[in-house]
């Protein structure tokens, strides 16, 4: 079974990301709402580009779920006055590398099989 995590622990993560939450704290309701009403957009856009398909946002593979918070931070920002994630030297661009992260991980793995080809 796999180990998933859920949409409050996405927010909570992302609101960690942003600075906004503590270790330990609790969000505030107007914080937690803030970027709730980013989640869908958020996550329509990583479906769009093909990146990954979430269907269920109480199920988020746990593989993925650290770059989707660090995107959907990201995308949450401006509600806290915010130009977006905080960079750092390590990571000048958080978003760019959570999005490339992402790819890295759901390409598709050789399986050593020959290609078959469809000819028209």
């Amino acid at each position: 079974m796999a180990v998933t995590k859920t949409r409050s622990d996405l927010i909570n993560q992302a609101l960690a990301n942003l600075g906004v939450l503590a270790a330990g704290q609790t969000a505030d309701t107007e914080d937690f709402d803030a970027v709730n009403d980013h989640v869908e957009q958020t996550l329509a856009g990583l479906d769009a580009d093909e990146i990954v398909t979430i269907t269920d946002d109480d199920a988020i593979p746990n593989e993925w779920f650290q770059p989707i918070s660090v995107i959907l931070a990201d995308d949450a920002a401006m509600e806290f006055g915010l130009p977006g994630v905080p960079a750092s030297q390590a990571d000048p661009n958080p978003v760019e590398t959570a999005r490339a992260l992402l790819r890295t991980r759901t390409r598709g793995k050789p399986n050593g099989q020959p290609l078959q080809i469809d000819y028209f």
